[in-house]
């Protein structure tokens, strides 16, 4: 008698999930007709807030601003799901046609239940979506370049010159620094050079302002002067 009652337990168990399992699938069905017009509005409530959210983007490089890289990703994600759900919705109509008489029952249980539960799905996706959407700020300012590269020309006898100003630059006693000579002796080259020297070396200590003045006096080649801080 023992062994029968547990059999009989065992077998009911086993009917009881059976039943909650189909109940559970069918009703991606039976939902369908309260599923595809909450799908529809909730496509609506993300095509708007995507375009919204463009709009600002927009805006922000108008400005030269650089948008964020989460609100980018959002877009992207926005988009492919905006294209999902038309799909879904597109394909609505075709699937309510298969239901009986508005029942559970479906000429074509599979693809009824298939389609059901992928909106009910997609449901969910936007709805999480949507929530993630709300940003305070699309874009920040955009890193300003520390140095224009500027065309150079080949400096001619002013590799010494260069590195005495480079050195004053680097000194941290020095805050003017004073170049001088006549027209043509390079003055405008060596600018140069130490503005494209600032490019291509490394961030090893903290650029200070530092005075450059030029100024043409008699001299054959250029000159260099400096004042402490």
């Amino acid at each position: 008698m023992g062994n029968c009652c547990s059999i009989q337990i065992g077998v009911e168990n086993f009917l009881l999930r059976g039943w909650v399992f189909i109940v559970g699938h069918a009703n991606y069905v039976c939902k369908l007709k309260q599923t595809l017009p909450t799908l529809s509005a909730a496509l609506q409530e993300l095509r708007a807030q995507r375009n919204d959210v463009q709009r600002e983007v927009d805006v922000a490089e108008q400005r030269l601003l650089k948008p964020f890289e989460q609100v980018q990703l959002w877009l992207s994600k926005a988009e492919t799901m905006i294209t999902k759900a038309e799909k879904l919705i597109e394909d609505g109509p075709q699937q309510m046609n298969n239901l009986c008489l508005g029942t559970c029952a479906s000429k074509n249980f599979l693809s009824s239940y298939k389609f059901g539960k992928n909106v009910t799905k997609m449901l969910q996706e936007i709805n999480d979506h949507v929530s993630k959407g709300a940003f305070k700020k699309v874009a920040e300012s955009r890193p300003s370049a520390s140095v224009v590269v500027r065309p150079e020309e080949r400096p001619i006898g002013l590799e010494s010159t260069i590195e005495k100003v480079w050195s004053c630059i680097v000194d941290k006693d020095v805050g003017i620094i004073g170049l001088y000579g006549l027209g043509g002796v390079g003055k405008t080259t060596l600018l140069t050079q130490i503005n494209n020297k600032f490019s291509t070396t490394p961030d090893k200590f903290k650029i200070r302002l530092v005075e450059i003045l030029v100024f043409l006096m008699h001299s054959g080649k250029v000159k260099v002067l400096t004042r402490k801080l």
